[in-house]
């Protein structure tokens, strides 16, 4: 069940950049001096989701208990602002967290997400070559994961920079030196080699014989991360009105779950996120058949009201008008139910 933490003393580092389209903060836990990550919801111009903040916390239980890695979310307060706490899953100076944007481009220089012509390009197949030239293919059944997790929760933002790779600092010293073993060259000749090559290749503009250098060099033995940045999800966009109709109107909640779609495109096109399930299901069926038989083994439709029931419990009395209201709660639950129906029928 999700805790509460009281944030408003914890010792905030502005000095670090980050990214997403929410107001993100990190702050330092003063008792295990761990670096966490502080999000608010998004209220941009017209855009108020005051709940989406709950979605993050919720998608992470309820993926938690369907079986999936995800990164844990807290409710935090800090000031007059609340919102979700995770801890950071990297320790500075031990590992870093690539995201997905950087073996994109890396594979691809023409793909450039911010331009809106280059929006197609994201897609599943995309994501497979690029993990296949950075010999990471092993990490394909992660990234089916992330669409089928995302199908539960309705999820339409997993965009390249909300999924990644985490790697030990250290396996790009331990790739050179295994190098410098086998061609019988000490440590600092093999780095001094691999730099002067290097630097006549781009004198040359020779990029395409660098990136292969480099991919060489900075072989990755990495995890892949837990799931995080969840949050676009569950509804969080609905103003209260129309989810009371909706959760009322089974019409108009079938109707809703159709028409949302995944965010990874499948060979230039947007499709839902079960007929995307689909189509991965034709190339890669034993890995869908066991991730959704999981789901379908660990779904409870009692565990996942009680989640949600329950999910604002540890509020303290000062602040119980952010919880989650009790029509939004219905609205989840039978949201989350109906999207595990429907993913589950896929395999039957």
């Amino acid at each position: 069940m999700a805790e509460y933490f009281d944030i408003s003393n914890w010792e905030e580092k502005p000095w670090y950049q980050t990214g997403g389209t929410r107001s993100k903060v990190i702050v330092e836990n003063p008792v295990n001096h761990k670096d966490y990550y502080f999000k608010t919801s998004l209220k941009k111009d017209q855009k108020d989701y005051k709940y989406e903040f709950w979605s993050e916390i919720i998608a992470s239980e309820v993926g938690s208990t369907l079986g999936f890695e995800l990164l844990k979310y807290d409710i935090a307060y800090k000031g007059e602002e609340i919102g979700c706490i995770s801890e950071s899953m990297v320790t500075e100076g031990k590992n870093k967290l690539t995201e997905g944007i950087s073996y994109l481009t890396g594979y691809d220089s023409s793909y450039n997400p911010k331009h809106k012509d280059s929006k197609k390009q994201y897609s599943f197949q995309l994501i497979k070559n690029a993990l296949a030239f950075y010999k990471l293919d092993r990490f394909i059944d992660n990234i089916i994961q992330l669409i089928i997790f995302d199908s539960i929760i309705g999820n339409g933002d997993r965009h390249q920079e909300n999924w990644g790779i985490i790697t030990e600092y250290n396996e790009v010293i331990k790739s050179i030196e295994d190098l410098a073993k086998k061609d019988k060259k000490s440590f600092i000749e093999r780095q001094m080699f691999f730099l002067l090559q290097t630097i006549s290749k781009i004198k040359k503009n020779n990029f395409d014989e660098v990136l292969k250098d480099i991919r060489l060099i900075f072989s990755i033995t990495g995890e892949f991360s837990p799931i995080y940045d969840s949050g676009s999800s569950l509804g969080r966009e609905m103003d209260d009105t129309k989810m009371i109709q909706m959760t009322k109107d089974s019409t108009m909640m079938d109707a809703y779950i159709r028409r949302g779609v995944s965010e990874i495109h499948w060979e230039g096109e947007k499709l839902s996120h079960f007929d995307l399930i689909q189509k991965i299901n034709i190339e890669y069926p034993e890995a869908v058949s066991k991730i959704v038989t999981r789901v379908k083994d660990r779904y409870n439709a009692e565990s996942i009201r009680n989640l949600v029931e329950n999910i604002d419990i540890n509020l303290p009395e000062h602040i119980t008008i952010n919880k989650l209201p009790t029509d939004r709660k219905e609205f989840i639950i039978k949201l989350i139910t109906l999207r595990i129906e429907k993913l589950i029928s896929i395999i039957r």
